[in-house]
This record gives structure tokens, sequence and C-alpha cells, in this order.
């Protein structure tokens, strides 16, 4: 049951940071590649935690924690994704992204 609980998260994480470094060079930019990554670690992350719940509804001292440690996770994986974005943010558009969040 741990195992898959911790696969749920490391294959979220695999997705979403493929799945914008993929898309952020087809873009040259990076708004559009972390929406679309945000939304793959959300979708994945509520799917997890839907099977949580319903693995372990009659035991509400799992349920809990179990949930917790997902929403850490996704808050570490937005993490990782923003910071390895804007690392690889095409040098050329920097002066145009100046000042804007």
């Amino acid at each position: 049951m741990f195992i898959t609980y911790f696969s749920v998260v490391v294959l979220s994480c695999i997705l979403t940071l493929g799945w914008s470094i993929f898309r952020q060079r087809q873009f040259d930019l990076y708004r559009k590649p972390l929406i679309e990554g945000t939304l793959i670690n959300f979708t994945i992350h509520i799917l997890g935690c839907i099977w949580w719940i319903v693995i372990n509804r009659n035991q509400t001292y799992f349920i809990v924690p179990g949930i917790i440690y997902y929403v850490l996770s996704v808050s570490i994986i937005q993490t990782i994704n923003w910071n390895l974005l804007s690392l690889l943010k095409p040098k050329g558009t920097q002066h145009f992204m100046k000042g804007k969040i």
C-alpha cells in the first residue's frame, strides 16, 4: 500500500517535470508549461488522495497524515518545477520578462 502511495508521488514528479521541460522547448516561455505542469501535478495528486481515502476509509488515523503528505509533495514538486523552469528560461526573452510576475 505504501509503495503505491509513493509511486503516485514519483509518477507525478516525473510527469510534471518532463512535460514542463518538453513544453518549454516549444514555447520559449515558462508560463504556459508551468500552468500545464501544475495541472498535471494537481490532477495526479487529487486522484491519489481519492484513492488513499477509498483504500483507508475505515482507518481514520491513516487518512489525515496521507493527505497532509500529498499536500506537502504537491508543494515540493511545484517548487522544483518553478526553479527548474526558471533555470531553463531562454536567455533571449529575459528582457521582456523583467518586472512581470
